[in-house]
């Protein structure tokens, strides 16, 4: 089960944290020299150490996620993902078209990601039911915030039919991984791909112009891919800047 989801349209919390993501983090170097220094402050485990440390961590995590306050702020952080998409629409440097005089605009996942993961550790950093876990661990929670929300929104498949919500009129219409945009060494699985937000009328779409939107798509996909390394890493570099 993951931690967020997309419901009618909308990307949601689902209301706990699952252990997965915390076990594959567990057996990294960073998982295995948190739990190491967890395991030398306890005395004595039936069971080891090292297991025991292991277990602890995840039920403090656990624990953290289900008090009142950060369940409360978990819950809001699919609508502050979901603005913060709608925002970096307004990137004059990004490739946009217009369908139906309303706007089309395709996003780098690498830009996202790094907006998100900056302002998911803001508000989230210092809260106070994460200060007794160990930096390592809360640094995982945070970034695994952002990538369960890029996860759920992947797996939403949203298109010109199933859009889904972001802010001020805008949608995600599309996901698209695999395109390189930033060096792929520090930028990881959040360095490839695109979105595409598109400013949805009040009224919606006529048939007409949710073809014309898929076409648009398509030829924005078709011009960025024939775009070099260095040319879509340097639009990354100027849209960010603006």
């Amino acid at each position: 089960m993951s931690w967020f989801r997309v419901n009618r349209g909308r990307l949601e919390y689902t209301g706990r944290i699952t252990r997965g993501a915390f076990s594959r983090w567990a057996d990294t170097s960073d998982g295995r020299d948190a739990i190491a220094r967890a395991a030398r402050g306890i005395r004595f485990s039936l069971f080891g150490r090292l297991r025991s440390a292991r277990k602890r961590m995840w039920r403090a995590l656990e624990t953290a996620s289900q008090s009142r306050t950060l369940a409360d702020a978990l819950n809001n952080e699919p609508t502050r993902y979901m603005h913060l998409l709608a925002g970096l629409a307004y990137a004059d440097a990004l490739p946009r078209a217009q369908v139906a005089l309303h706007r089309l605009v395709l996003t780098p996942r690498a830009m996202i990601a790094g907006r998100a993961h900056a302002a998911v550790s803001e508000r989230l950093g210092h809260a106070p039911e994460l200060g007794e876990l160990d930096g390592a661990l809360r640094a995982f929670f945070l970034q695994q915030l952002v990538v369960e929300m890029d996860a759920a929104l992947q797996k939403a498949s949203p298109s010109v039919k199933r859009p889904v919500e972001a802010h001020d009129g805008w949608a995600c219409v599309g996901v698209s991984i695999g395109t390189v945009w930033v060096d792929p060494m520090w930028a990881g699985r959040d360095g490839t791909g695109h979105v595409f937000l598109f400013e949805f009328p009040r009224a919606g779409l006529a048939r007409r112009d949710r073809k014309a939107l898929e076409k648009a798509i398509d030829q924005m996909a078709a011009s960025v891919s024939s775009l070099s390394r260095l040319q879509r890493a340097e639009l990354v570099r100027s849209a960010s800047y603006r």
